[in-house]
């Protein structure tokens, strides 16, 4: 038993120290790699002290060893503290007072690591291994622990109610397998030696730290905590590699030598290929993400710019035919009219891009108000009413034989959902008009929008809601479109725990569009002034 144990202790040993020094060097400056390292490295201490006192039979030397495997379990303990403290960003600054007063316990335990206030004495049992009786100290690093733990567990749900997207989901991991090591660590090496159980002191620090790499392994390739998925690769292939060459040396002939050293050699010519093809992929990803940083950052900095500009333009023109400067000249009408349309048709574009920074840039404002749906949706057609007298088509409301009751929703956002599709209803019918139905539906209130317009056949509903994506009369009647609208409207709607979809019988039969609301919010919406969105 004692050779499988050795042998995993040896290989979560170089695992473990691997990760450290490749967390470490991939970015020496940072706080949160630096923490890490110092974790893996005590780690390590009290990995090797264990095996030292299972592995000696010198009683003098079991017993100061078997003294010292407190030590570094005792500074594991306030650095992780520390590292739950500054995880994910480096969020605060502690001062070095503060840092002091975490340690100062590790550093009393470490002075009395030597005493028999520790480990009494030692003793070699029927089997042969080194067997111990626990002093005092145990039961006060038990105490220790839990208060020390217990603060760190703390510190990570209050970031996690803090964090969004994908720091959040890095803390969960963090915090399992921090979790699974305490457990396993407490398990193995405070309470049951404390009943006079000692058996599985040597294994209890391999099994702890194996959770919690296993746990932050999965972290770093799956979660891209670090930003370094090349890690374990390098990992693997090394650990591979190690177990190669060792069963090549320890071969029992020549032939078999050769043949573990042909396999081994392969073995690193296929690993170095395999490291360098994760290196190129991670390298790709993060100039793709600085693209596409810096491509959100252009649209938003540039909309920005030009909406001032647009706003201005659209108040001077509705001063000049609203003859505030006097009457225009006739023939100047018609153009005046042209231009305001046009910049109206901007106007839209841009806050549509707008919107679009801020959705591509995963966090977008989320500002919950009670608001009558019937009484949005009436200023809405009052508003467009105007359009659609021009074009000659009707617009007409039906409402429900119940007052409608008044629901919590982010206003501007639903608002601009709502107008974005009665506005193409009124761009895409020809002949005809627009009907809004409003209702109740269980703890819903649902708002349909059909006209008598293009309609659209399958193919085009599937990919009506996806970015940059447009029907057919879209491209053809109005050709200034750029396909964002629908796409924000979705993830407005779904912000809200909402639906939205289009229905139609065919081309030329009419499009309804379709909008399903939660009368109550859940806690969590209601509770939340920012929203993450998860492009789908």
């Amino acid at each position: 038993m004692v050779p499988l144990f050795l042998t995993l202790s040896i290989l979560i040993f170089l695992a473990t120290l691997f990760l450290g020094l490749l967390v470490f060097l991939n970015d020496s400056k940072n706080q949160v790699n630096r923490t890490f390292l110092f974790i893996t490295l005590f780690s390590i201490g009290w990995i090797v002290t264990n095996l030292i006192v299972d592995l000696s039979k010198d009683l003098k030397v079991a017993l100061f060893f078997s003294r010292m495997t407190i030590v570094t379990p005792a500074f594991i303990a306030p650095i992780c503290l520390y590292f739950s403290l500054i995880f994910p960003r480096q969020k605060i600054k502690i001062k070095v007072w503060k840092i002091v007063l975490i340690f100062i316990p590790a550093l009393i335990f470490l002075i009395f690591s030597p005493t028999k206030f520790n480990v009494e004495k030692v003793w070699l049992d029927e089997t042969g291994k080194v067997d111990f009786q626990p002093g005092i100290l145990y039961l006060l690093l038990l105490i220790y622990f839990i208060v020390y733990f217990g603060l760190t567990f703390r510190n990570f749900l209050k970031s996690h109610k803090e964090n969004i997207g994908i720091e959040k989901i890095q803390i969960v991991y963090l915090f399992i397998g921090f979790l699974s090591a305490v457990i396993i660590g407490l398990t193995t090496n405070v309470i049951l030696p404390l009943i006079r159980y000692s058996q599985f002191v040597t294994v209890g620090p391999s099994l702890s730290i194996f959770g919690f790499i296993g746990f932050t392994a999965y972290a770093i390739v799956a979660r891209r905590l670090f930003d370094i998925k090349v890690i374990l690769t390098e990992v693997f292939t090394v650990t591979v590699g190690l177990i190669l060459f060792i069963q090549a040396i320890a071969a029992p002939s020549l032939v078999m030598k050769i043949l573990n050293t042909g396999i081994f050699l392969l073995f690193c010519l296929f690993g170095y290929f395999l490291v360098k093809s994760v290196i190129r992929e991670v390298e790709l990803r993060q100039e793709v993400e600085k693209l596409s940083q810096a491509k959100s950052e252009f649209i938003s900095i540039a909309s920005h710019q030009l909406r001032t500009p647009l706003t201005a333009i659209k108040g001077y023109i509705s001063m000049v035919l609203g003859k505030n400067y006097g009457k225009p000249p006739t023939k100047m009408e018609k153009p005046l009219e042209n231009i305001y349309a046009s910049n109206e048709r901007l106007i839209k574009l841009v806050n549509d891009l707008l919107n679009l920074s801020r959705l591509e840039a995963g966090k977008i404002e989320f500002n919950p108000e009670l608001t009558s749906l019937k009484e949005l949706v009436s200023g809405i057609i009052q508003e467009l009413r105007i359009n659609v007298e021009k074009k000659g088509l009707y617009i007409k409301i039906v409402k429900p034989s119940e007052p409608l009751p008044k629901i919590m929703l982010d206003r501007d956002k639903i608002r601009q959902v709502i107008l974005n599709i009665i506005d193409n209803a009124i761009k895409y019918t020809k002949e005809g008009g627009i009907t809004v139905n409003l209702e109740k539906l269980n703890s819903e209130e649902q708002i349909k929008v059909s006209d008598t317009g293009e309609g659209m056949d399958e193919k085009e509903i599937q990919s009506l809601f996806q970015i940059f994506s447009r029907a057919t009369a879209g491209t053809q009647l109005h050709t200034e479109g750029a396909g964002i609208g629908l796409y924000v409207a979705r993830q407005f709607v779904e912000m809200h725990g909402g639906k939205i979809w289009a229905e139609s019988l065919g081309k030329g039969k009419g499009s309804t569009f379709i909008v399903r609301l939660p009368i109550q919010l859940s806690p969590k919406l209601l509770k939340s002034k920012t929203r993450t969105i998860i492009n789908k």
